[in-house]
């Protein structure tokens, strides 16, 4: 990187003023000519800093429009937050250090390589491990790409396990949420679920799992008691200790795991043929739940739906896919995908012949700042094809396709690899959906579309 370009670095990173121009002359007066990388670099291997990049080069959907001067800013100034240094005299010293890098380093990270010599004869006290995972995780943040997240390998199979969890429509278990009050572990099961039909109630509190106390363990832990260890089979026991209001002893209860579905879908009828459908995030059994409301709206010549889409966090893009395609007609363009390099895909709607044509409501679709990824897919699926009305707040604006990348030492980077596109072209990442009916309040939100619905449709229904 050229000096200048470097001093742009500089003051974007940790905003320095011109009074660096002069500390940096009287810093040069004072210690003269800087170590040659050649004499400085020993012991370390960084290879895997240089692998990170090279991924995020290849992979990443936002590559183009990378702003490479940030990326750099923000590796440097993760360097000096691990070692709790200053600015000054480091950054300065990195910038006139002489030599050319090896060849395995990229030429966009020249500095980045300096620096991490520099920092190593600095703060030799560190370790290689943190040294690298600062580089690497300032170097993600560089991205500002808030959907990107950097793992270490001991990060990394939970964050991939907890993904693929989140997507999946059931999970074996019990069937209960916890929650934890003035020192006491709750139960509240879910109705028909395994912990209802053994007989724990609502507040119960739990005392053992299978004789192990919970008192002094996090509610991670005590999850993952009741759910068993990992190769645990449906039917399987767990004996819960519990307490109960009103009981003089605890009871004991066996509870026979099994598989339990996600909540994915809600929905209520209400007055004037008017229905309400809450989609909470996209499962593997999203699209079949929404369709089995549907269904339920149908039996009861329901006219008009409110879709709230509001606080959904996304998820699976299949499953936003499927629910697109419960409302609109086949052939119409869901989103086109555009994976790093190569053209666009246009992802349409296909026609189910398992699953007869249900009537098309009048629909408002909610949205506000918290709708995310597929959720805002889906809007703008409803929006560009005038199939419904968009009521809310402007959505998030996470418009992309992220995958884990991994790197040879287990760790991985979460990152977005294809972007999504509107029937305009127009993207979703860092735009997001605008409200047909801008309106703010949750309460308001659906009194809104209630009212704008209500006077829509006939006076006598």
């Amino acid at each position: 990187m050229h000096p200048t370009s470097f001093r742009r670095t500089v003051r974007k990173t940790l905003l320095a003023t011109a009074a660096l121009a002069l500390l940096a002359l009287v810093f040069s007066v004072a210690c003269g000519s800087s170590d040659s990388p050649e004499e400085t670099e020993t012991r370390r291997d960084y290879a895997l800093v240089w692998e990170a990049w090279d991924q995020i080069d290849q992979s990443y959907a936002g590559r183009v429009d990378l702003d490479l001067e940030a990326v750099v800013g923000s590796t440097l100034a993760s360097l000096l937050e691990l070692a709790d240094g200053a600015g000054y005299p480091f950054l300065t010293q990195v910038g006139r250090l002489r030599g050319q890098p090896p060849s395995q380093v990229p030429k966009e990270l020249t500095d980045v390589w300096r620096a991490l010599l520099l920092h190593q004869d600095r703060w030799p006290e560190i370790g290689q491990a943190d040294v690298i995972e600062a580089a690497i995780s300032g170097m993600v943040r560089g991205l500002e790409e808030p959907s990107t997240v950097y793992f270490t390998p001991q990060d990394y199979a939970q964050a991939r396990e907890s993904l693929e969890g989140s997507l999946e429509g059931t999970y074996l278990g019990i069937g209960a949420s916890v929650a934890e009050e003035d020192g006491q572990v709750l139960l509240f099961p879910f109705t028909g679920e395994p912990a209802d039909k053994a007989g724990v109630e609502d507040g119960d509190a739990l005392v053992e799992v299978d004789g192990v106390p919970v008192a002094g363990l996090d509610l991670q832990e005590i999850v993952d008691m009741v759910a068993g260890l990992p190769g645990t089979e449906a039917g399987s026991k767990v004996s819960l200790l519990l307490e109960r209001d009103e009981e003089p002893e605890a009871l004991v209860i066996d509870v026979f795991r099994n598989e339990v579905e996600l909540l994915s879908v809600d929905y209520q009828l209400l007055r004037g043929g008017i229905g309400y459908i809450r989609i909470i995030s996209f499962r593997e059994n999203t699209a079949d739940r929404l369709y089995a409301a549907l269904e339920e709206f149908n039996r009861f010549e329901t006219l008009a739906l409110i879709v709230d889409l509001r606080a959904n966090p996304g998820g699976s893009l299949e499953a936003a896919h499927g629910v697109a395609g419960h409302f609109l007609p086949p052939g119409t363009l869901f989103i086109s995908q555009q994976e790093r390099g190569g053209s666009q895909e246009n992802l349409k709607v296909g026609a189910d012949p398992d699953r007869p044509p249900l009537s098309d409501p009048e629909l408002v679709v909610l949205i506000d700042d918290q709708t995310v990824g597929e959720a805002e897919a889906v809007a703008a699926a409803l929006q560009d094809a005038d199939r419904a009305v968009i009521l809310g707040t402007s959505s998030f604006g996470k418009g992309s396709g992220n995958e884990f990348v991994e790197l040879t030492d287990g760790s991985a980077i979460y990152l977005p690899t294809s972007r999504w596109f509107r029937l305009s072209g127009q993207p979703i990442a860092g735009v997001g959906v605008e409200p047909d009916m801008f309106v703010t309040g949750q309460d308001a939100q659906v009194g809104r579309a209630y009212e704008y619905l209500d006077q829509l449709l006939p006076a006598f229904r």
